[in-house]
């Protein structure tokens, strides 16, 4: 494509026409338009002195969610939208955002993925229309055991766990779960969760811990979000939350085990 076209900020009232036309039209005008509109970085993509392209990104500490994202109709599919989405995305980038995310229409979720946007297991519907909630971040989710103790190590130390205090055992224990879910920030594991499991009906999820300094940022949820996505139809799925976390559990579909009591013989001291 010609370089014909320039990038500019713009006022949020400049995006209203045009998300409006292409994205509400049978909604009335202020459908489109967001409280926090005013608090939020806004872009356009020019070609011709005519505005044919428009983002919005909101930032919340590390985090940055885009909405409104919409081409002029008759424009679609010549790679406008892609070139405005780079631009965003290398701008969050150079700005240390460490995820960004949006709720994707169920229909386009491939068009994110070609930016290494990544579909979560939340959904919803607005409007009659379908969304997935998607996500591109610099933690990256694996399932590999290639680790080594003194990566291990600071993850539990950093977190208070007891565990920290038989590395070997831990170690063993963690590297022979049924599942092993690890997330890493360039080189440093900065989040681990782990399965044991019949294979059939029942598995348990024992360990779940991001990094202090990692935490309220996604990680914890990614994780776990991996596992359940591979557990799902068990006839049992359980856990053992600590009282501050279970709110998070929560949201993700874990609910109170009716009127049983949980009961352990536990050597550990942080709980």
């Amino acid at each position: 494509m010609k370089n014909n076209y320039q990038i500019i900020p713009i006022r949020p009232e400049d995006t209203w026409d045009l998300r409006h036309r292409v994205m509400w039209p049978d909604q009335p005008i202020d459908y489109v338009k967001l409280e926090e509109d005013h608090h939020g970085q806004h872009f356009g993509l020019i070609q011709e002195d005519k505005l044919i392209t428009v983002i919005s990104v909101f930032i919340k500490d590390d985090q940055a969610q885009f909405r409104k994202f919409a081409t002029e109709i008759s424009l679609q599919g010549k790679g406008l939208g892609s070139i405005l989405l780079q631009h965003a995305i290398s701008r969050l980038e150079k700005e240390g955002i460490h995820r960004i995310w949006c709720n994707a229409r169920a229909d386009k979720t491939a068009f994110y993925e070609k930016f290494g946007f990544q579909r979560t297991l939340q959904t919803f519907v607005k409007g009659g229309i379908d969304y997935v909630i998607m996500e591109k971040t610099t933690v990256q989710i694996s399932e590999n055991r290639n680790f080594t103790i003194e990566d291990l190590l600071p993850l539990y130390q950093k977190n208070q766990w007891s565990s920290a205090n038989m590395p070997d055992v831990l170690y063993n224990g963690l590297t022979h779960s049924d599942s092993l879910v690890t997330a890493w920030e360039n080189d440093q594991l900065v989040g681990l969760g782990n399965a044991i499991s019949d294979g059939y009906l029942v598995v348990y999820f024992p360990h779940l811990l991001v990094l202090p300094s990692h935490q309220c940022k996604g990680i914890g949820r990614k994780i776990m979000e991996r596992m359940l996505e591979k557990y799902a139809g068990f006839h049992m799925q359980m856990l053992t939350a600590e009282v501050d976390a279970v709110s998070f559990y929560e949201k993700i579909g874990f609910e109170h085990a009716g009127k049983t009591v949980p009961m352990w013989k536990y050597e550990g001291k942080e709980h």
